[in-house]
């Protein structure tokens, strides 16, 4: 079977067709052995040797075709892992920290925030969670233990930084494709709602991390202490520089943000802000159009592509959102007709980075019903558009594990849903496990 898939990925059909083997099967039904082995040698030496040369014939061909549909290379991918602190390697210059802050002391800067915890739990699991799902503990001053509240509210950092990534694709006119957030979902920042000090009770105070104890109880055993997540996109900083020009009107400057010095196959955006009119990408270089002839502060991000470097404790997977390639995605991207149909709905769901987890199972088209809640999906910061949701059919996609109880399971269902929905309009998909 394994062999069989691999057919399936680097050609055009799904299964390739064995003739010698089906030769070998039929002449096994002939039970007169000088008449097999006479068709033997007239269909396999004769009428075999024609279809393997027809065979490679073919094969030529496909590759000249898919040599010719050769798209450009996608340098904007995202990948996002998870490390404990300890091990971050600030040598590896293809994964970073989401927030560089993480690195620092916990909690720092936001009122009540005493640190940041990662749940190894499924999504369905971790709705108590993310609704605010509270502990109790105790906070240890001056040699002595305090009785403590905890509450547990989903680390809202991590969805700004994808909301603000969103936009400087939108910034840079770059097509957006749906970032795999699973492991982002899952660190939650651990708030302290009261403690008792002193014989009265006292709120606002952040006592440090290792100050503090949760009775986390049964889910202690989720809990994962000091962990940060890790993405393949680098700031960095972009200021003034000698590559300035004066526009027509006037007014305005175009500044470069020169790229021949740098790694080609490497995604470049330019962050947004209220001094930059105008976003130009252009061969080896990005011109940005302001009224600022000098400036500093502007951001420019790194999406490093290709082979992710590894670092001694990176172990956890690599969740990302590359698209497998094949002659028939080539073919149906430079198509335009779009069949919607089950064998062209699954290769689009197969070609994403999900076959070491879900298998597809099959699908249902259901009406809408408004009394089924809507499941948040991973573009959750994207305009519905001109028809709402609700009103759509329901496209219900059906997986199987392949890992069963795996904790990011429900999660890469809803990374596949999300970007179908990107993709197809007329329906409002959903996912579900079988």
């Amino acid at each position: 079977m394994a062999e069989k898939k691999k057919g399936w990925q680097n050609g055009i059909e799904e299964y390739p067709f064995d003739f010698g083997r089906y030769i070998e099967e039929r002449l096994r039904e002939i039970p007169d052995l000088d008449e097999r082995r006479f068709a033997r040698k007239v269909l396999l030496d004769g009428l075999g040797r024609g279809i393997r040369c027809m065979e490679e014939k073919y094969k030529q061909l496909e590759q000249r075709v898919y040599e010719e549909l050769q798209p450009e290379g996608n340098r904007y991918e995202t990948v996002i892992t998870i490390v404990e602190k300890q091990h971050y390697d600030p040598r590896n210059q293809t994964l970073f920290p989401v927030i560089p802050g993480d690195l620092g002391e916990p909690g720092a800067g936001e009122p009540g925030l005493v640190g940041t915890v990662f749940l190894e739990l499924g999504w369905e699991a971790g709705r108590p969670f993310r609704e605010g799902k509270k502990y109790g503990g105790v906070v240890r001053r001056e040699g002595k233990e305090r009785p403590a509240l905890f509450r547990l509210q989903q680390a809202k950092r991590y969805r700004k930084a994808v909301e603000e990534l969103y936009q400087a694709f939108q910034d840079n006119r770059i097509p957006w494709v749906t970032v795999n957030t699973a492991y982002l979902e899952q660190f939650f920042d651990v708030f302290l709602v009261e403690s008792e000090e002193e014989g009265q009770r006292s709120r606002g105070r952040t006592p440090a991390w290792e100050d503090c104890g949760i009775w986390f109880g049964e889910d202690r055993q989720f809990v994962r202490y000091g962990w940060v997540p890790l993405w393949n996109i680098e700031a960095i900083a972009f200021r003034s520089t000698r590559f300035m020009t004066p526009c027509l009107d006037g007014i305005s400057y175009e500044h470069e943000f020169a790229l021949d010095e740098r790694k080609e196959s490497d995604g470049y955006l330019v962050s947004g802000n209220e001094d930059i009119l105008e976003i130009r990408h252009e061969k080896g270089r990005i011109v940005v159009r302001s009224e600022k002839e000098i400036f500093e502060g502007w951001q420019v991000l790194r999406l490093a592509q290709g082979e992710m470097a590894d670092s001694p404790g990176y172990r956890e997977p690599l969740l990302g959102n590359h698209r497998r390639d094949s002659f028939i995605r080539r073919l149906a991207d430079n198509s335009r007709e779009s069949l919607m149909t089950w064998a062209d709905l699954s290769r689009r769901i197969l070609e994403l980075d999900i076959r070491d987890y879900l298998e597809v199972d099959g699908y249902e088209i259901r009406e809408p019903s408004r009394e089924e809640p809507r499941e948040e999906g991973m573009n959750w910061f994207l305009p519905e558009g001109l028809f709402p949701m609700e009103g759509r059919k329901v496209l219900l996609l059906k997986f199987r594990a392949r890992r069963p109880g795996y904790y990011l399971n429900e999660s890469m269902v809803r990374f596949v849903v999300s970007q179908l929905q990107l993709e197809i309009g007329e329906y409002r998909c959903e996912g579900m496990m079988v």
